[in-house]
């Protein structure tokens, strides 16, 4: 069976626009999402919970998930931000990250810089799979180049496949988790299968 843990912790700001859902669509399968409200642009929290409650809600009820339709939860995700942008008058966005494991098939994709690794028995990262979509200028601020914003994709967002072996452990984790220093919210979902 597959098994999960999941933790959040506030940074230095007032409110944590981090967002954690995870579903179990059946003994062999879960679905992770993990949204990063933007800093910069308004309401992080209210995108990061937009879009991680629009990404379940168009994938819940399926019990076999393929690209497809995770790449059309991304698209349903951005329209719902766009709707809600509109409405309050203001940009929002936040970074993402969908997980599905079902048995040893991993589908995957990241939109930003949550990072999406396969770790040892100890948590330490024996391979990442999820490139940072962010760049720091000069003076030290950080940008995403990739995000859920309401406007649509630069590029279209690739979904991944990867093949798992029967014991695992996968870390979904944010900026603040990955560089304390930071300050920024710390947010990690793992998942895992230990060995019969």
């Amino acid at each position: 069976m597959i098994h999960h843990s999941e933790n959040s912790q506030k940074g230095q700001f007032p409110v944590n626009e981090d967002r954690l859902l995870v579903k179990r669509l059946s003994n062999d399968s879960i679905l992770a999402v993990m949204a990063d409200g933007m800093g910069g642009l308004d309401h992080g929290e209210i995108a990061a919970e937009i879009a991680a409650r629009q990404i379940v809600f168009s994938l819940e009820e399926k019990t076999i998930l393929n690209k497809t339709d995770i790449y059309q939860a991304l698209l349903s995700a951005d329209e719902a931000i766009e709707q809600e942008s509109l409405r309050r008058g203001m940009k929002m966005g936040c970074a993402i990250a969908i997980v599905y494991i079902q048995n040893c098939q991993m589908l995957f994709v990241s939109l930003g810089n949550i990072r999406i690794s396969s770790c040892d028995e100890h948590g330490t990262t024996m391979e990442s799979f999820a490139k940072d979509s962010s760049f720091t200028d000069p003076l030290g601020g950080s940008y995403l180049t990739d995000c859920i914003r309401g406007r649509g994709f630069r590029e279209a967002p690739s979904v991944e496949e990867v093949k798992l072996p029967e014991a695992f452990h996968i870390r979904i984790c944010t900026d603040g988790f990955y560089n304390p220093d930071s300050k920024d919210d710390s947010s990690v979902i793992d998942i895992f299968r230990k060995p019969d």
